[in-house]
């Protein structure tokens, strides 16, 4: 997302400096004039969090020395922290809240608790949401919490978005299984591990598939080890990280969202974008981008309900491609509200303050 909306600043008018908080960059950001990025720490470690936890002004003053007109926390906990404790008291502050506080409230842990992080919001004359689902939850979990202004910012997306040569997606693919794909992040809140047990009950149902897996965290290590016991090694392919594995995205059987919470999936956009089925577990923020199934296949959110929802899919011949018209209908409804919206010019969905 964040590569996305630089993409689409004009830097001939603004200067642009990105300030990482540790030094870890998996995307490529793209080489713009008057647009420079540094980091604080060079890697993310207990002390650096503890620091920010504990002394958010001494970290700002100390690594942020240029004057700003605009200051962005673009990720909830330890930026929202450093940006809420400016000493510019001129600059207008902005904060991007991507998460649903209700499920997932990972940002506590740059706070020493939640009244801090209270205190940090309320710095912020601006709060973007990246969807309805996170809006509430953020409000649910601080009802006190009253920004000048706060919006819905749906994640940009564009066909030239997906791919610098759309034609890339038209390329012959080898003789291979059919396969369905997860694009995510290897961490408890994404409900990975549901994959393997999925996959273990379709072998033994003789169903002749695989699933291929993009992405890395934190549970890499016992994700793999989850597939090597239960000898699914041919079954199950970890692809690593890739910023455009859009190839495999369209030519997969469909997209799998395992996910135990979501905000706003983004690689459900990409997947309806592509007209790829959509079969996920349903949570409140699948439910908002699947339009409470009209967009794609919603299942129970376990083990069973995402077994039942592909068996659905592979035993029914007419079901794929009910699904496939179901992620064009989405394409074509998120494509005219991102584009009616004009996703530079936040006011498409201006929420009042309370």
């Amino acid at each position: 997302m964040f590569s996305r909306i630089i993409e689409n600043i004009n830097t001939d008018i603004y200067c642009i400096h990105v300030v990482l908080v540790f030094n870890e960059i998996l995307q490529e950001l793209p080489k713009l004039p008057k647009f420079k990025i540094t980091s604080i720490f060079n890697e993310k470690n207990d002390t650096a969090k503890l620091l920010i936890r504990n002394y958010p002004e001494k970290i700002y003053t100390e690594n942020i020395t240029d004057v700003y007109d605009v200051e962005i926390a673009f990720l909830e906990g330890y930026p929202t922290q450093i940006i809420g404790a400016s000493s510019n008291p001129n600059s207008i502050k902005i904060a991007f809240v991507h998460t649903d506080f209700r499920f997932f409230h990972h940002s506590l842990n740059a706070y020493t608790d939640s009244d801090a992080e209270t205190a940090s919001y309320q710095k912020y004359k601006y709060l973007i949401f990246v969807s309805e689902t996170a809006h509430r939850g953020f409000h649910t979990t601080y009802p006190s919490i009253s920004p000048i202004k706060e919006y819905i910012f749906y994640p940009p997306l564009t066909e030239k978005m997906l791919f610098s040569n759309y034609n890339r997606l038209n390329v012959d693919v080898p003789d291979e299984r059919p396969y369905f794909i997860t694009l995510t992040r290897f961490a408890p809140e994404k409900g990975i591990f549901k994959l393997v047990d999925v996959c273990k009950k379709m072998i033994e149902l003789g169903y002749d598939i695989c699933f291929k897996i993009y992405g890395t965290g934190p549970l890499y290590n016992k994700l793999l080890q989850k597939i090597h016991a239960e000898h699914l090694e041919k079954y199950i392919y970890l692809m690593g990280y890739s910023q455009t594995p859009y190839v495999d995205l369209k030519n997969s059987l469909a997209y799998i969202c395992p996910s135990n919470y979501e905000s706003f999936c983004i690689a459900i956009e990409e997947a309806i974008f592509l007209s790829v089925p959509v079969i996920a577990c349903r949570c409140s923020g699948t439910e908002e981008i699947l339009h409470n199934g009209d967009f794609g296949l919603l299942v129970d959110n376990n083990s069973d309900g995402l077994f039942e929802g592909i068996r659905q899919f592979l035993s029914d011949p007419k079901f794929p491609q009910i699904l496939r018209r179901k992620s064009q209908d989405g394409k074509k409804y998120w494509k005219n509200l991102l584009e009616s919206s004009n996703f530079l010019n936040l006011s498409y969905h201006t929420r009042k303050s309370k």
